[in-house]
């Protein structure tokens, strides 16, 4: 799985919705994205009640991407699994609005499975012996 930036990412992925056309379950990801970094200095950290922070005395004024990853298994293949779909863009904090509103629009376009399906309206009289 390669990461791609965010206008290919959201190419790819309208084309596998649409493509998809609500036959096979697509699993939607975000997550915060740290560097290595903090995670390792992270886990050093003693969690003890006498060593925990209030939350309101927390100042964190670091802005962290977003990691956003799509997986789906492809239509067709009940036994194969290599053919799994996996695409995953990076997305900086100064971009995220944009980005939000093309997602959500590809999203809404594409996941016509969620969409109420029509019902019939002629009904079956019963027939009385």
């Amino acid at each position: 799985m390669t990461r791609l930036d965010n206008s290919q990412f959201l190419k790819q992925l309208n084309d596998a919705v649409t493509n998809n056309n609500g036959k096979s379950s697509i699993y939607l990801t975000q997550k915060r994205l740290a560097s290595s970094s903090n995670e390792s200095s992270s886990s050093s950290i003693d969690d003890l009640p006498t060593n925990v922070i209030p939350h309101n005395q927390i100042q964190n004024s670091t802005s962290y991407p977003i990691l956003v990853r799509i997986s789906m298994n492809s239509t067709n293949n009940k036994d194969k699994k290599q053919e799994k779909l996996k695409l995953s863009t990076v997305v900086e904090t100064d971009q995220l609005n944009r980005f939000w509103q093309q997602y959500i629009r590809v999203l809404k376009n594409g996941f016509v499975g969620l969409k109420k399906k029509e019902k019939k309206k002629n009904k079956k009289s019963k027939v009385t012996k």
